[in-house]
């Protein structure tokens, strides 16, 4: 009986070992995902400028253009509706939630949350950036535009897990002069 126990045990550990296990990949693998994203939409972002004032030596950015582009690519890229909610076979759990910062040459940060201007700013080169939601801070020092998305927790299927914290990827693409 002892040795009946004795396995029974040890099978109870294993499958909840594989099953951490195997969540905790999937989580980790959506979360490079999510950077990936992240990456694709500030590069997305920082392609529409206003080209007249390109033409007179001054990178300002087209927000508009560009946030219309990054909520278009990110219901493709992230499995979600028009409602920034998730389709029946994406791996999230809660609606998405992301802010786009633009820095450029008009000396304005304009930030917007979920595709709508949320406030404007005033900086100046070499002032740091502060995201809102994590701990991403860097010098900015060209233009440059920051994306930052908030998917929520990651599924796990063991129940004592759910007070995980929201994935949170961020990622920038900056212009540089040359």
């Amino acid at each position: 009986m002892k040795i009946f126990i004795i396995t029974v045990a040890v099978i109870i550990l294993y499958s909840f070992t594989v099953v951490f296990t195997q969540d905790y990949r999937q989580a980790q693998r959506n979360s490079y995902r999510l950077k990936y994203v992240c990456e694709e939409l500030s590069a997305t972002g920082a392609s529409f400028f206003d080209r007249e004032e390109y033409s007179e030596g001054y990178t300002v950015f087209d927000t508009e253009e560009g946030i219309k582009a990054i909520r278009e690519q990110i219901t493709s890229l992230l499995s979600i509706d028009s409602n920034m909610a998730p389709v029946a076979n994406s791996y999230w759990s809660e609606n998405i939630e992301y802010k786009v910062y633009f820095y450029d040459d008009s000396g304005i940060c304009k930030v917007y949350a979920n595709g709508r201007l949320e406030r404007e700013e005033a900086f100046v080169y070499g002032d740091p950036h502060k995201d809102d939601w994590t701990t991403y801070n860097t010098v900015v020092s060209d233009p440059v535009v920051v994306v930052t998305i908030n998917a929520g927790s990651g599924r796990f299927r063991l129940r004592f897990l759910d007070p995980l914290p929201d994935i949170i990827r961020s990622a920038s693409h900056e212009w540089e002069e040359t």
